[in-house]
């Protein structure tokens, strides 16, 4: 159909505007996405439009077979008595079967079109589901593999802050031990001031011990 060989050739060219502008494909196949939507909407217009003739053509071959009918039951009542009005009569039911003719091949035209177009229609919302699937599949999986990517890029730099950190907080840790056990060290070296004097008293009183008690014969002679 012409109608909806333009609208391929309209959303070709408007999305190819678009991309001029766009760089992200995701705004390029919502663009596409949306064109398609305008598409279904105007073609359940113009089927709309069609469902609406074909109602029309119906009534009016309705009416028609009816007038063909009634001018043929007339023509019937009155062939006996009064031949040039049943020939008038014959003549219009003629004229009605011709026009009922005429709109059953119109009529027939109008269903095959809104069949076609009731195709069309399907294939296109088939079409749209299947981009609108695909563009939320994508899209979902776009938003996951950047935020992978950011956290891989930027795990670099955090693993560099966080060993930073490690070594800082035991480097307060190990000068709060320190700081913690320096009374314990000063007590240690008093502790030993008083070890050394008292080993220092200890010796004075042996070596008084020694000068007080008398040498014996030996020791004098040698």
């Amino acid at each position: 159909m012409k109608f909806f060989k333009k609208v391929a050739i309209n959303i070709h060219s408007h999305v190819e505007a678009l991309a001029d502008r766009f760089e992200n494909k995701e705004a390029l196949s919502t663009a596409y996405i949306h064109e398609y939507e305008r598409v279904v909407a105007k073609a359940k217009v113009k089927t709309a439009q069609v469902d609406s003739e074909v109602t029309r053509l119906e009534k009016e071959a309705a009416q028609l077979r009816e007038q063909s009918e009634l001018w043929a039951e007339r023509a019937r009542r009155v062939h006996l008595t009064d031949e040039s009005k049943a020939l008038a009569c014959v003549a219009r039911m003629t004229q009605s079967q011709a026009g009922y003719r005429q709109v059953q091949t119109d009529l027939e035209e109008a269903g095959k079109l809104k069949k076609k177009m009731a195709q069309d229609v399907d294939h296109i919302l088939k079409k749209l589901e299947t981009l609108k699937r695909k563009h939320q599949n994508l899209a979902g999986r776009q938003v996951c593999a950047e935020a992978v990517n950011t956290l891989q890029n930027a795990n670099g730099g955090i693993q560099y802050d966080i060993d930073n950190l490690f070594t800082r907080w035991e480097t307060d840790v190990v000068a709060q031990e320190l700081h913690a056990q320096s009374p314990e060290v000063a007590s240690d070296c008093l502790a030993e001031e008083f070890d050394s004097a008292e080993q220092k008293q200890a010796l004075r009183m042996a070596l008084e011990q020694i000068i007080a008690t008398p040498c014996s014969t030996e020791e004098k002679k040698q």
